[in-house]
């Protein structure tokens, strides 16, 4: 009985450290996490209740949520507010249509589909940085390529980046030009994964191809098209390299956007709490959108038939 009693004891031992290896494991990512994104976050929601000026240090002290407060109370908050929600709706909206097209287009499996199908996918391989540059080289009034363009057809030159009306349309199409190779890829995939079954069926029914597109594959396609939008919408509200290489928030703020004026107030003013508390109310946004996309994506959004 004795000998019985105590190898009981030793087995749950055993299993007990058998079920502590998986966490011992992956201790080391946890902690590396803590160190790299939650004392950063922490640390930045404390200097967001202070008043912080780098160049005035003297002054710094406790103010609790004012620096919020005085966000929402300027119009320049609102209006970078309304720039980054409209670079948004362009760009993704747009890289949506396209790459949806795209994918469709060239989920066929033809000879030489490869190549258009690795070719499509270039701009994603180029950094934000390299695009902006890029694209402010071909913009430029004097000896950008698309003036030269315009020149041929008797057209006088375009400011492009200076005009207050064309500047951020024209950023979200360099955004559009670089990221709808990532929809592209995502519908793709979801497209070649999708049963053919309903497909054939339709087709022996007679179905027109938009009348398949519309009624079988978009219904199929639902939670990838959330995914993909998902992650692009996160993606494009914090676009700033774009803006940083192109415009500089210009002209008369009509590229401003919360990323831009995050680094302005921080790196240019050095208020840090202003810029602290500024990042917080973009994370709130952000999250409230995610949360948004997560009930979509569990069906909790569906109504009861």
């Amino acid at each position: 009985m004795s000998a019985g009693r105590s190898a009981l004891p030793r087995e749950q031992v055993r299993s007990r450290r058998r079920h502590l290896v998986p966490y011992l494991v992956m201790l080391p990512a946890l902690l590396f996490l803590l160190a790299v994104s939650i004392v950063p976050l922490v640390y930045s929601l404390v200097v967001s209740l202070l008043r912080f000026n780098l160049m005035n240090l003297d002054r710094t002290g406790f103010v609790g949520l004012r620096n919020f407060q005085l966000i929402l109370e300027s119009p320049d908050f609102w209006n970078s507010l309304r720039v980054t929600a409209l670079f948004v709706v362009i760009a993704v909206g747009l890289e949506l249509v396209l790459g949806l097209a795209l994918a469709l287009v060239l989920s066929r499996d033809v000879p030489g589909i490869g190549f258009f199908r690795s070719f499509i996918l270039v701009p994603l391989a180029l950094a934000p940085v390299v695009v902006g540059l890029l694209w402010r080289f071909m913009l430029n009034t004097e000896s950008g390529v698309l003036n030269w363009i315009v020149t041929l057809f008797g057209l006088p030159r375009l400011d492009f980046l200076s005009n207050t009306l064309l500047a951020l349309p024209i950023i979200a199409l360099v955004d559009v030009w670089q990221w709808t190779p990532f929809m592209f890829l995502i519908l793709l995939a979801a497209i070649q994964a999708l049963p053919h079954e309903p497909f054939e069926a339709a087709a022996i029914d007679g179905a027109s191809t938009w009348e398949t597109i519309v009624h079988i594959a978009l219904p199929m396609l639902r939670y990838p098209i959330l995914v993909a939008v998902l992650l692009r919408t996160i993606d494009a509200f914090r676009v700033y390299d774009l803006i940083f290489m192109m415009t500089r928030g210009g002209p008369i703020n009509a590229t401003d956007t919360l990323s831009w004026s995050v680094y302005n107030v921080g790196f240019r003013n050095f208020n840090m709490g202003y810029a602290a508390a500024l990042s917080w109310i973009i994370l709130i946004i952000v999250t409230v959108i995610v949360t948004i996309f997560i009930r979509l994506l569990s069906g909790r959004g569906e109504q009861p038939a």
